[in-house]
């Protein structure tokens, strides 16, 4: 059953007498394949759980009511069914059971190290075309549209 809405509440917190599973926030990006998995849409997994996830699909995709989300990252597949959609967020419920597909990749940020003068940062050079290559002349500019006679 699909709802055109979202549900009560939409950070996942459990209210009392809300029997959802806990979410843990996420970013990671996925997609979602469907049309026997040769068609697929680039989307963003922002909340998991045991039973399913809050995706958001970014350009205005259509939405197909049943896909099978890929977390390539986390190396698993798994078979989807749309509960609720706003907009270009969409709640899933996972219908099928998770298929390893590779290894699961760790990821890793690394930061910056400290710049000890910001100021001494300089732009590149610009770089310009080859001067000992002369340009081509330009040819004369004539208006209108259609075929040219001479």
């Amino acid at each position: 059953m699909v709802n055109s809405h979202e549900p009560n509440d939409p950070t996942g917190e459990a209210n009392p007498g809300d029997h959802r599973a806990s979410r843990s926030k996420v970013l990671k990006g996925a997609h979602a394949a469907f049309n026997h998995e040769f068609s697929a849409i680039p989307c963003t997994l922002r909340d998991v759980s045991a039973t399913g996830a809050r995706v958001i699909f970014e350009g205005g995709w259509f939405v197909p009511d049943r896909f099978t989300l890929h977390v390539d990252i986390d190396g698993y597949k798994i078979e989807c069914e749309r509960v609720w959609q706003k907009g270009s967020e969409c709640g899933v419920r996972f219908v099928g059971e998770k298929i390893i597909t590779g290894k699961a990749r760790q990821q890793v940020l690394t930061p910056e190290p400290p710049s000890d003068n910001i100021a001494t940062v300089t732009a590149p050079a610009p770089i310009f075309r080859d001067q000992a290559r002369p340009l081509a002349p330009k040819r004369p500019q004539l208006g209108g549209f259609g075929r040219r006679t001479r």
